[in-house]
């Protein structure tokens, strides 16, 4: 259990940042077509955008699963604790 915890707290520590510069690749790949539509194909664009919104996607649900799972740990260490005393 131990173990697992380590994981998912290190999971949590490096999802949230993943998360936030997909979300920011997608807001810049999207604008970068706006700006510069000759330069930046919309094919290329779309490519990129797609990509780092599905990254975004991938790691906001780790993230989710990882305080889910973090705080069902926490929840079941209290109540052996409790049920111990």
């Amino acid at each position: 259990m131990k173990r697992k915890t380590i994981i998912l707290c290190v999971t949590l520590i490096i999802s949230a940042p993943a998360t936030y510069y997909a979300a920011l690749s997608v807001i810049f790949y999207s604008w970068l077509n706006a700006a510069e539509p000759d330069r930046w194909p919309t094919e290329k664009a779309a490519i990129w955008a797609g990509g780092s919104l599905i990254l975004t996607i991938i790691f906001f649900s780790l993230f989710i699963y990882s305080v889910v799972s973090l705080l069902n740990t926490i929840n079941s260490y209290i109540n052996d604790k409790q049920q111990k005393t």
